[in-house]
């Protein structure tokens, strides 16, 4: 069931018929900046306070970006120098093994050349009186011919 205050307020007063009245439209814009104008300016002071920490921050960037470059300069330069350290290192081990296997093989060369220089020793006798009876055999050979 409806109330009566629900009823009596379709008859409120709605003003009086005709022109309405003159007023000045609000500006909404100027409400704003009288409203938000302290407090915008009381943040310009930390807002002037951040740029100085982020440009303090990128200076201190900078600096730690080039002090790691040249760090790292001068560990590449000391590991080049180390790799020049031990390619002359492996080097020298090549050619120390290269030098003893080459002793090796001339050593196993000397001992064959000095067995075969054995077996000719011990051969030649042998060969000699082959080689003088055979001439002998064709010597005789060429007399009766």
């Amino acid at each position: 069931m409806p109330r009566i205050t629900d009823f009596l307020s379709r008859f409120r007063p709605a003003g009086a018929p005709g022109a309405g009245r003159a007023a000045v439209p609000a500006d909404r814009q100027r409400d704003r900046q009288s409203e938000l104008g302290p407090l915008l300016a009381a943040l310009d002071g930390p807002g002037a306070e951040c740029a100085e920490l982020v440009a303090a921050a990128q200076r201190d960037a900078e600096q730690i970006v080039a002090a790691a470059r040249t760090e790292a300069s001068t560990m590449v330069a000391a590991a080049r120098r180390r790799a020049a350290d031990v390619v002359a290192e492996l080097l020298q081990q090549a050619v120390s093994t290269a030098e003893t296997e080459a002793a090796s093989i001339v050593a196993a060369g000397a001992a064959d050349a000095a067995a075969i220089a054995e077996r000719t020793r011990q051969r030649l006798p042998a060969l000699a009186e082959r080689a003088v009876a055979l001439l002998r055999d064709l010597g005789e050979e060429g007399t009766t011919a």
